[in-house]
């Protein structure tokens, strides 16, 4: 008698995948509309806000938007080196490279002066 075996996979087993190879933290994912908002947080107090348009051919479907994390709620920054706008029609590979520079920014001038006053402290 011959028994076919069953595959039962638990959800809870799946690890997240990286949404981009070279960026190591983990954005957190919202569905919107016709779309995929990814929100990455980084250790320099900067991030940034992906959109995957699910319409656009993947040569163009990504918007991108650097934010300051420094904030309560995270809000779109225009004032680094990586980008004075919001940015639309980009690549995964042009929207990877621009999460790479975000996550190169130095400190954030709050994180900076966060950690002098901790310096200042006594314990």
């Amino acid at each position: 008698m011959s028994h076919t075996p069953t595959l039962i996979t638990n959800p809870a087993l799946f690890v997240p995948t990286a949404a981009f190879e070279r960026i190591s933290t983990l954005p957190q994912r919202h569905t919107l509309p016709g779309a995929e908002l990814m929100v990455f947080q980084f250790s320099n107090g900067y991030g940034a806000a992906v959109t995957r348009q699910l319409s656009r051919p993947e040569d163009s479907a990504f918007e991108f938007c650097v934010l300051d994390c420094m904030q309560p709620t995270p809000q779109p920054c225009f004032s680094t080196t990586v980008a004075a706008s919001f940015l639309s029609g980009l690549s995964r590979e042009g929207t990877e490279g621009l999460l790479m520079l975000t996550e190169r920014l130095g400190l954030h001038p709050r994180r900076v002066q966060a950690n002098t006053s901790l310096l200042d402290e006594e314990f």
